[in-house]
């Protein structure tokens, strides 16, 4: 088993594939208290968990400490993405695209698996919420079809 201090290395080493910085990946050892996730390791388990002023919100627990490590960048990503999403806002469109396409696109240049996990993960999410713009729903292909042409 990995101690905290290994798996911080391993976590910046990834970082560097979508450059980030250390500060951006700290780990923490013990709840903040602020809903920011913290490393536990016990049992041959790493737990993800995550508590807001003194109440535990979620706690997952891994074998892997690469489906920790992705659970970790899962999160990571969702922020990198929401910030290049309101960067790069598009008037009348699904802001989730941009979104969603930028945090594929992050969890790929980490781990090509785990960019196809995201994406199958995303795709769940939109078969229950589809894309929609103006009031109108899109499925995926449409949706793929703006964004091409969007970016030419």
């Amino acid at each position: 088993m990995l101690n905290y201090e290994q798996i911080q290395d391993i976590i910046n080493e990834y970082g560097k594939r979508i450059d980030l910085k250390k500060s951006e990946l700290i780990l923490r050892k013990k709840p903040s208290g602020f809903g920011e996730p913290h490393l536990e390791i016990s049992d041959s388990y790493y737990h993800y968990v995550v508590c807001e002023r003194g109440s535990e919100l979620s706690r997952e627990s891994f074998l892997d400490i690469d489906d920790f490590i992705y659970k970790f960048f899962e999160m990571i990503t969702s922020m990198t993405a929401g910030e290049y999403q309101q960067e790069n806002i598009v008037i009348g469109e699904d802001q989730r695209v941009v979104r969603f396409n930028k945090q594929i696109e992050l969890m790929t240049q980490l781990n090509r698996e785990w960019g196809r996990k995201k994406e199958a993960d995303i795709a769940e999410t939109l078969k229950n919420y589809p894309y929609s713009v103006n009031r109108r729903t899109y499925n995926k292909r449409t949706w793929l079809n703006k964004l091409a042409n969007f970016f030419k």
